[in-house]
């Protein structure tokens, strides 16, 4: 059996209106099996990942899992069973994510049973994108602005991934609406290095994502369990699975914007 690398815990790349590479240090949970998972509302297909742990080292790398049974269904009456297509990676053929709709994740391997649920939001739409100077550890740097209104009632929550000429950048970027209710977005991605700039013709491609209220604690424990800025909580993210996995089972809205940097 291969080993795959599984983004979710131990490659985490994504996102925070609080800005940190992400650097996360998990409890040592041998033998627990991890789990990646995501529908989103673009054409499929969709894919679910399962690894299992031998020991937390230093390449974070974990062994496929193969010969599970992994169904997903969704509270309009869909139910597929996804096919495995290389070892530890399940993929659906036909399901089709949808707003609004509730999916769930049951997923039977070995003697565990691990199931998961979460709900797609409305998608929020993402505007434009442009390009801001901002000040940085003493000096001016370029950075993206991703321009979008939050709808007016809270309970929004938001994930943002941002690639610099093909490269995704490990920034954390995640926000929800608790203080910017049915408000304008003006926050930068800005990246914590200091040397960190955007050049002139760099192809910058973000994409957003609208999540929901259980995805927002999944990344913002994973922020808190970062060792990003030399600080450190010894507890792995608050997972949505359910039956003793880590990792998360995600439903949301992706739309993506590009600029080129003047």
């Amino acid at each position: 059996m291969r080993s795959i690398k599984i983004a979710v815990l131990l490659t985490i790349l994504g996102l925070t209106a609080c800005q940190k590479v992400i650097d996360l240090k998990l409890k040592n949970d041998s033998g627990k099996y991890v789990i990646e998972g995501n529908v989103t509302n673009l054409p499929g297909p969709y894919q679910v990942t399962i690894g299992k742990t031998d020991a937390v080292n230093a390449d974070y790398t974990l062994q496929g899992v193969s010969q599970a049974a992994v169904i997903i269904s969704d509270n309009a009456g869909n139910t597929e069973t996804l096919q495995e297509i290389t070892p530890g990676i399940y993929q659906t053929k036909t399901l089709q994510g949808v707003e609004g709709r509730t999916y769930n994740l049951d997923v039977t391997v070995g003697n565990a049973h691990l199931t998961a649920t979460s709900v797609m939001p409305h998608q929020v739409n993402l505007d434009s994108l442009y390009i801001v100077e901002v000040f940085n550890f003493s000096k001016t740097v370029k950075a993206v602005v991703p321009l979008f209104t939050d709808p007016v009632g809270q309970g929004n929550s938001y994930r943002f991934n941002q690639t610099i000429n093909g490269v995704l950048d490990k920034t954390l970027y995640y926000q929800n609406d608790d203080f910017t209710d049915g408000k304008t977005s003006t926050w930068s991605m800005l990246r914590p290095d200091p040397d960190s700039t955007l050049h002139g013709k760099d192809n910058v491609n973000v994409e957003m994502q609208c999540i929901d209220a259980p995805m927002y604690k999944y990344w913002y424990s994973v922020d808190m369990s970062s060792t990003g800025n030399g600080s450190t909580i010894a507890s792995n993210p608050v997972t949505n699975i359910v039956g003793g996995a880590l990792g998360y089972f995600s439903a949301h809205t992706s739309q993506t914007k590009t600029i080129v940097v003047p």
